[in-house]
């Protein structure tokens, strides 16, 4: 009796979703504006972070670019300014602790704090673990683990009271799947 019951709830619950994804398509949620933010964008110098820092730009947010090329970082923000945003460019490697705190302190004195962050600078070597060479893979976490706490703790120079609650749009959240499981998992609001 029990697993007619729980195949029961099963269908409510895929119709429901089913319903609610139908009524979505045809009723979109109203999107939050993110005209005149301060966005700062890691690793913006090419590929995703271009592209990210490209659909900001369109939203007229004003961007603050890092990354560790150059000329790359120049060619994004140039782009960037051709369609209408702010931009301020700084060539920060993403692995450096110091370049990072220092980055901070300069973009707040320039800038203003920053309400949002994009956490995109990485570092990837295309070769088999076995074949990679121990300089790459400490480069590889420096940049991708260490470099994300580094600015993390960067970022609490900023102290602005909104900056938590846009990071959380970006960082991993804990749902509560099942209450009854671990109450530890659910997701607290900052």
């Amino acid at each position: 009796m029990k697993i007619i019951l729980d195949l029961l709830l099963l269908l409510l619950i895929i119709v429901y979703s089913y319903l609610e994804s139908l009524l979505k398509v045809f009723i979109p949620r109203r999107r939050k504006s993110v005209a005149g933010e301060i966005v700062l964008i890691t690793g913006a110098g090419h590929g995703i972070g271009r592209q990210t820092a490209y659909e900001f730009a369109q939203r007229k947010s004003r961007l603050v670019l890092w990354d560790i090329n150059k000329h790359g970082v120049e060619e994004t923000a140039a782009e960037c300014r051709k369609l209408g945003a702010t931009t301020h460019v700084f060539v920060v490697d993403c692995s450096n602790r110091e370049e990072i705190y220092s980055s901070v302190d300069q973009v707040k004195k320039e800038v203003g704090d920053v309400t949002i962050v994009v956490n995109n600078a990485g570092a990837i070597y295309p070769a088999d673990l076995l074949s990679t060479k121990d300089e790459e893979i400490t480069k590889t976490f420096e940049v991708n683990i260490l470099g994300h706490f580094w600015r993390s703790q960067g970022q609490q120079m900023f102290k602005h009271e909104n900056l938590r609650d846009k990071m959380d749009l970006g960082q991993t959240r804990q749902y509560e799947l099942n209450p009854t499981v671990n109450s530890s998992l659910q997701h607290k609001p900052h």
